[in-house]
């Protein structure tokens, strides 16, 4: 009784934290998204027509924006899964002190603004900058290259450079966890390396797998900055609307109706990644043998 008293007590900040933060920001959202703003005196006044959840609903360029927003998510999440793996594999099987080096380096990108980021980016891809100049000197192109810049190649290439510490970090936490001994005894019965890492190694990390492909998505699908500073005329994004709509626009019901909308959507989706990854035989094993 004491012991769980003691533990209910340490998650009160947490859960006071989520409430405040999180909890009740949607539940205004979700009232706002039921007024209409009156155009005479420009003040929100409330209203259970439901008119911002009809328009989201209906005109379908809030489909088109939401519909942007998963795929920008999946194909990043697919890219940093293909790039982050392997590279997580490999910095757990370092010794521990290069382990170290390697959080290091993985995270360094991170203490720097993400407008830094972008437009260092646009330094390095510019029609004039380091990648173009270098294919020039050589003679490899007589020309800058245009899609380095302001395409949706621009936008995922540097979504994926953002989100990939999100990829390997937990995947490299699982790789952690992995009992060497199994690997040992799948290769003792005949298994080659590439049968061991299907059946053992991936199996076992998938609850990492999981937990990166739910950072990633989220993080890139709601990303504002770089499909607007990278994009060019394919920048447009939900969020870029709903920043409008709630600043230049001044309809708070709608820009309320869409974010509830996409989070809605981004959320099912990223759980879905994560429910069917989490269903597979390795990461049931992980979960059994973390609660014995």
């Amino acid at each position: 009784m004491n012991i769980g008293l003691h533990r209910a007590h340490l998650a009160l900040p947490v859960a006071l934290v989520l409430i405040l933060g999180c909890v009740l920001p949607i539940g205004l959202l979700f009232v706002f998204s039921f007024f209409v703003v009156d155009m005479d005196t420009f003040a929100m006044v409330p209203s259970i027509s439901g008119q911002s959840w009809a328009q989201v609903a209906t005109k379908p360029v809030f489909a088109f924006l939401i519909g942007k927003a998963v795929l920008s998510g999946l194909v990043t999440a697919a890219l940093a899964t293909v790039a982050g793996y392997p590279v997580a594999l490999a910095i757990s099987r370092l010794p521990t002190v290069w382990k170290g080096i390697a959080n290091v380096v993985l995270l360094t990108p991170l203490y720097t603004g993400e407008i830094v980021r972008i437009y260092a980016w646009r330094i390095v891809l510019g029609s004039e900058g380091l990648v173009n100049s270098v294919l020039q000197g050589v003679g490899m192109i007589d020309e800058p290259l245009k899609f380095l810049l302001f395409s949706p190649f621009t936008i995922h290439l540097v979504l994926l450079f953002n989100t990939l510490p999100f990829m390997v970090l937990p995947i490299w936490i699982s790789a952690e966890l992995i009992d060497r001994r199994l690997i040992e005894a799948a290769r003792d019965l005949g298994a080659r390396p590439p049968e061991a890492f299907v059946k053992v190694i991936l199996p076992l990390t998938t609850p990492g797998l999981a937990v990166g492909l739910f950072a990633v998505f989220a993080l890139a699908a709601g990303d504002m900055l770089t499909p607007s500073l990278l994009g060019g005329t394919s920048g447009a994004t939900s969020m870029a609307m709903i920043d409008n709509l709630f600043g230049t626009a001044f309809d708070w019901p709608l820009a309320s109706a869409l974010a509830l909308s996409l989070l809605g959507v981004l959320f099912g989706c990223a759980s879905a990644i994560a429910w069917m990854l989490l269903r597979l035989n390795g990461a049931r094993a992980v979960f059994r043998g973390g609660l014995r």
